[in-house]
């Protein structure tokens, strides 16, 4: 392979998230050394669909620049889930993003057993700042 890099971060589209996806990013190194997957929902079409586009992408990640890490991060106030108010509470909320952030890794470790799954999340406060956090 003539360029690779250490991981992959599969996020969804929103754009409220870039601030402190840069930030974190930034944090951690990982600028010049990431593909970035932006999808509505992030992982709810893992979560929900044999071989969503989501996995293919990941698979191609893998295959183009050998990445040895995976990072999936969900967010709350998410419109691909319905939007905050969707949900009965924000308990609700979090553990159905917490539920499909694990069905997602348990997919992609069945299909790269040698790659390091991360989870994450992203709560968007009321004010409009965004916390983010490793599950």
């Amino acid at each position: 392979m003539s360029h690779t890099c250490s991981s992959v971060l599969v996020r969804c589209i929103d754009f409220r998230l870039g601030k402190e996806i840069s930030n974190y990013l930034n944090t951690e190194n990982l600028y010049g050394d990431i593909d970035i997957i932006s999808i509505a929902g992030s992982t709810k079409s893992i979560s929900q669909e044999n071989n969503s586009y989501a996995e293919s992408q990941v698979d191609l990640s893998k295959k183009l620049h050998n990445i040895n890490k995976v990072i999936l991060m969900n967010h709350t106030d998410c419109g691909g889930y319905g939007g905050k108010d969707a949900f009965d509470s924000k308990e609700d909320e979090l553990n159905q993003h917490k539920q499909d952030l694990n069905i997602a890794k348990n997919k992609l470790q069945t299909r790269h057993p040698d790659i390091e799954i991360t989870l994450m999340i992203a709560d968007i406060q009321e004010g409009g700042g965004v916390q983010i956090a490793t599950l």
